[in-house]
């Protein structure tokens, strides 16, 4: 349980509920999720009904108020057991705070209350085909259509999570003069084809699609931002929620990591004694825990920085990201080496962490893409003389 004195005591109580929520709704069915390759949409009413879906979204739009550390706290709850069904709190906020910041008064009205209480589920349409980290190269193309309010949209959108079962697209692309270019879309709407990807690598039951857009019409009303400061401005706000919900999730499967590791190694015997006090196997444990509290820290940093809206609130949330996804994926290597052959296989709950974890180095900014932007700010930062 984590239990940390810098937690309030409402807190720790939402968590002890997240927790409560997780050991019986989710825990026993993830693996089944994941060998059919989808959560149930029941599922995410039901964390909807719960109010975990639109925990953060402010009260004034039917969200529960939640400060970023409460929100960072329901994804560590969540990621120790299912990495899939985290995805929904991610690129739902994601969205969510998108439209917070930059939507209408119109588009709060209509679409912030429904995804506070998971009625409509938001997808975050940015990654395409030949474009991932490099979002300023989004070839998809939003234009007008003739003298109209109506705008087209044509282009291909790939790896989305959630978008095989999502209600609404937020698609980010540039109109005819380069200037970048937001909307939001139905996935019901003329001329949207959604096409599901399955045997994912990880996050296997998190619903990802490639989307077609083929002239898909959108009304100017759904347009989110100004044109030219969609990309510098809109996306960089919803991806940094998702660096939050990612680097909290990295670290509840690092727990989930430490726990089934340090379980087994005190049931399995070898050479007559439980192979936990085998040195070798120590120090895996050791170094498993030990990067598991930097990493709480470095989430819980982040998050009180985010809350106390403090200017280096992205390089600490960055940071957290980037030291939470690696040592993630360091954790689950070794699980898998702790349990040896018994960890290779599709049920035990090691293999499932191994593949999930190595998604946390990719989604919400890749550890290469991270290095190059902490870098530049550290040797900044740290270069100054006096």
């Amino acid at each position: 349980m984590l239990n940390h004195r810098l937690l309030t005591e409402e807190q720790k109580n939402h968590y002890r509920r997240f927790c409560e929520f997780v050991k019986e709704h989710v825990t026993p069915f993830d693996n089944t999720w994941d060998k059919e390759q989808g959560v149930p949409r029941q599922v995410m009413a039901r964390c909807g009904q719960a109010g975990f879906v639109g925990g953060i979204i402010p009260k004034e739009y039917g969200g529960g108020g939640w400060d970023a550390v409460t929100f960072g706290l329901l994804n560590e709850a969540f990621g120790a057991a299912s990495s899939s069904l985290c995805a929904l709190f991610t690129v739902q906020t994601m969205v969510a705070m998108t439209l917070v910041k930059w939507g209408t008064d119109e588009q709060k009205k209509q679409w912030l209350g429904p995804m506070a209480k998971g009625e409509i589920i938001a997808s975050f349409a940015m990654t395409e085909p030949k474009v991932g980290s490099d979002i300023q190269a989004v070839e998809t193309t939003i234009t007008p259509k003739g003298e109209g309010d109506i705008y087209l949209l044509k282009g291909t959108k790939k790896w989305i999570t959630l978008s095989a079962i999502a209600d609404i697209f937020l698609v980010f692309g540039k109109d005819n003069e380069g200037k970048s270019m937001a909307g939001i879309v139905k996935s019901t709407a003329p001329g949207v084809t959604v096409k599901p990807l399955k045997d994912m690598l990880g996050f296997r039951g998190a619903h990802l699609s490639q989307i077609e857009f083929e002239n898909c019409e959108i009304r100017s009303g759904d347009l989110v931002g100004k044109p030219g400061l969609v990309l510098p401005y809109v996306a960089p706000l919803g991806l940094h929620y998702g660096r939050i919900s990612t680097a909290w999730s990295s670290t509840g499967l690092l727990r989930a990591c430490l726990e089934t590791s340090a379980a087994y190694a005190s049931e399995r015997r070898q050479f007559q004694v439980p192979i936990m006090e085998h040195g070798a196997i120590r120090q895996i444990i050791t170094d498993m825990g030990v990067d598991l509290e930097a990493a709480r820290l470095l989430c819980l940093n982040a998050c009180m920085a985010e809350d106390d809206h403090s200017p280096d609130a992205i390089e600490k949330v960055l940071t957290a990201k980037y030291f939470a996804s690696r040592a993630v994926a360091r954790a689950a290597a070794d699980a898998v080496q702790v349990m040896g052959a018994a960890g290779c296989h599709e049920e035990n709950p090691a293999a499932r962490f191994y593949r999930n974890a190595k998604v946390m180095q990719i989604i919400e900014g890749t550890d290469q893409v991270l290095q190059k932007v902490l870098g530049k700010s550290f040797c900044r930062k740290f270069s100054k003389k006096g």
